[in-house]
């Protein structure tokens, strides 16, 4: 093989393999879609209300998270950020970030920084900022050990 044949060859992979992850990501926003074909906002909200998350905390974890939903697709609590989002930890302290200034709490510096808890999925983060918004003087030290009870 020559040079421009290894190129091309490489970029066919490349873009074989983004069109599997879209289509992966796709299908399962339809399936989701369809199974929560009566799922809403106030259900979110309802559930989220559950673990003691105040409406409004529970209507701006929704908006933070419903960028990484496709269209039509009211986010659950339970979606796993890992396997079902495909969120990283860097990515969720990002929400985390975008909560904070929302909320009106300063955001952590490099030189003071707070570390967050482990989130695996909606819930544990709709928690975690209801910790904050409840306290603005919290600290990420003091979460207990299992986030949240079901």
């Amino acid at each position: 093989m020559t040079g421009p044949q290894k190129a091309v060859a490489i970029i066919a992979l490349a873009v074989i393999a983004l069109g599997w992850f879209n289509w992966r990501m796709w299908r399962r926003f339809r399936t989701a879609k369809a199974y929560r074909a009566g799922w809403g906002k106030a259900d979110f909200d309802a559930m989220v209300a559950d673990n003691g998350v105040s409406a409004s905390v529970a209507a701006l974890t929704r908006e933070l998270v419903a960028p990484h939903y496709g269209q039509g697709v009211v986010p659950h609590p339970d979606d796993d950020f890992a396997r079902f989002l495909v969120i990283d930890d860097e990515e969720i302290s990002d929400l985390v970030e975008q909560a904070r200034e929302r909320l009106g709490i300063p955001v952590p510096t490099p030189i003071d920084p707070v570390e967050l808890p482990p989130m695996k999925d909606v819930r544990d983060l709709a928690v975690y900022l209801g910790s904050i918004a409840a306290d603005p003087a919290f600290n990420a030290e003091t979460v207990p050990a299992p986030l949240r009870s079901r």
